[in-house]
């Protein structure tokens, strides 16, 4: 059943009066339990992952993977998604009555995904969002964009690397004669990076 609204069509409700008695009740019924399950989606997650959780600690190295593969012919990656769920989600029991999409909470149960992102989905739900896929994605870009980035850390070996190839160019466009006189700046750079107290206080003379 549908009426006019300012242009807009809305929705009311579906009209299961023109169905056979017997359909109608069959279609209420399912959309009842849909919606039901609909809201229990997180918690059943949550359950399903504590569950994981406790028989992988109790059944001996290797044997987790043996026993999944026999009771569901799941993959240990499968399995992982319910207990992320259940280790980032599962302390708060507020959580388990929220409207996130199974997929959506492996997202955001994800250790690569941002503590901020779970905190922003969480509190989008309890304002009676729901949160899809779609929303979860949209969730953790906004948040990884906010965050500093992290510049890498470069090895040794490879900064030594750079290095050489930087004096090489160096020494290609250095006049020969003075060559000399590059090799001495270098010694007293190389001294002042071993003995910084050094190369400062010749600095400080200068």
């Amino acid at each position: 059943m549908t009426r006019q609204a300012k242009g807009e069509l809305v929705i009311l409700g579906f009209d299961y009066s023109p169905l056979d008695t017997k359909i109608a009740e069959k279609a209420r019924s399912a959309a009842e339990r849909i919606r039901e399950r609909l809201t229990k989606t997180l918690e059943d997650l949550i359950e399903v992952g504590s569950d994981l959780l406790a028989v992988k600690e109790a059944l001996d190295h290797g044997q987790f993977g043996a026993w999944l593969r026999a009771e569901f012919g799941w993959a240990e990656r499968t399995a992982r998604n319910f207990m992320s769920v259940a280790e980032r989600f599962g302390k708060s029991a507020r959580v388990a009555d929220l409207t996130i999409d199974p997929t959506a909470a492996y997202l955001l149960a994800a250790p690569s995904t941002p503590d901020e992102a779970r905190q922003a989905a969480v509190e989008r739900a309890e304002a009676g969002e729901h949160v899809t896929t779609a929303v979860a994605k949209e969730i953790v870009a906004e948040t990884r964009k906010k965050r500093p980035r992290r510049s890498k850390a470069v090895p040794t070996e490879k900064l030594g690397l750079r290095l050489v190839k930087v004096l090489e160019r160096y020494k290609e466009k250095w006049k020969p004669d003075d060559l000399s006189d590059l090799a001495r700046q270098l010694r007293e750079f190389a001294d002042a990076l071993e003995k910084p107290g050094r190369g400062t206080k010749k600095k400080a003379k200068e």
